[in-house]
């Protein structure tokens, strides 16, 4: 197995939920900010010394539930204090951005990373629609078209034009190109079987990296299992290594430990940074199927629940071993992604685990 250390740089000073979305500013300080980027990149190079295989870190606009309203950024600095990890973006959100400024951006990062670069294509989350001002029923067309456009740009040796519904470029010639041929690893969505079906038709891996509701494991089987009829039908045998899993993780010395670190930090990500948008939600799910609330936003599961739905990785770092194992013999994933970094949970906290992962655990299931 490969595993990725996945940090989505949440805000840890909001006082209260608040009360409407976007999330009013006025409790952001740029300075508390500043060294909170600066210890968060201080992990994601721990995370290269404790064994970590990858570094993630995805897209999120408006919100203080993660910091990373542009994540070519931080890759941008990781490249150059990291020597051996993958850099992968998990995700750029497609219908939201210019392609070609996406195509460009990842060329760039996997040149001067010296080809390391892993590039996640999403659809997004309905927030990021409203931040945006985008139709999220243009999002499959919108993600289709932009997905070809970039791959035909990281690949075309020559000057060419591009027309299509929602893109229109009478010339492109992508400088520079990826050092990766024919171009970077790419990563599509896991979270639907027509997504999985999609990503096995392209040979990308797929990946869901939060499993928050009570059922994700039996959602990800799914589509993984249509994801590797569609690659038996199309003449082909996908490794484990094309599909990746991300969940949140806590080890500590003991169970009891671990749960009692975890269990104020995820109150905090999901009563506090978590649920604001609701309205909004159900408002694009009465108009927009497909974008709606979940129940998950509705009614979190417990710490418990959740430990019973094998949705996270809690505990002494014999008990994690274990839960990992279990997990990649039900899936069959090859690329495990942990998110230490979860809600205001102390940069202690998470070294700490960060340790234990990296000297009891990698050495056994890598």
């Amino acid at each position: 197995m490969e595993f990725c250390y996945f940090n989505p740089i949440p805000w840890p000073h909001q006082p209260e939920r608040p009360k409407q979305w976007p999330f009013p500013n006025r409790h952001f300080d740029p300075i508390c900010a500043h060294e909170l980027y600066r210890k968060q990149i201080e992990q994601f190079i721990f995370a290269e010394e404790c064994g970590f295989d990858w570094v993630g870190v995805g897209e999120d606009h408006m919100t203080a539930f993660s910091l990373t309203p542009n994540p070519s950024l931080i890759m941008a600095i990781l490249s150059q204090v990291t020597k051996r990890v993958k850099l992968a973006v998990l995700g750029y959100p497609l219908p939201l951005l210019n392609p070609l400024r996406v195509a460009e951006e990842t060329a760039m990062l996997d040149v001067i990373s010296g080809g390391r670069l892993v590039v996640g294509f999403i659809r997004g989350v309905p927030q990021n629609y409203a931040a945006y001002n985008v139709d999220p029923d243009e999002s499959r067309a919108r993600f289709d078209e932009a997905s070809r456009l970039i791959v035909k740009a990281w690949t075309e040796p020559d000057t060419f034009s591009w027309e299509s519904p929602h893109y229109q470029y009478p010339t492109v010639a992508l400088w520079p190109l990826p050092l990766q041929k024919p171009h970077p690893p790419l990563i599509y969505s896991a979270n639907s079987v027509a997504s999985a079906i999609v990503g096995a038709k392209q040979r990308a891996m797929i990946g869901t990296i939060h499993l928050y509701n009570r059922n994700a494991i039996q959602q990800v089987k799914e589509a993984f299992t249509a994801y590797r009829e569609q690659a038996r039908a199309d003449g082909w045998e996908p490794s484990n290594d094309r599909f990746i899993i991300g969940l949140q993780a806590c080890i500590a010395d003991t169970d009891e430990e671990a749960q009692r670190l975890l269990a104020p930090a995820l109150d905090y990500q999901y009563n506090v940074l978590s649920g604001t948008f609701n309205a909004q939600k159900r408002e694009i799910a009465r108009t927009k199927p497909g974008y709606g609330l979940s129940p998950t936003e509705e009614d979190p599961p417990t710490l418990s629940e959740r430990l019973a739905h094998r949705i996270l990785l809690c505990g002494s770092p014999e008990t994690v071993a274990g839960q990992i194992a279990w997990l990649r013999d039900k899936l069959g994933v090859g690329v495990m992604s942990l998110q230490f970094q979860v809600g205001n949970v102390d940069d202690r906290i998470v070294r700490r685990g960060m340790e234990l992962f990296g000297n009891e655990i990698v050495s056994k299931l890598s």
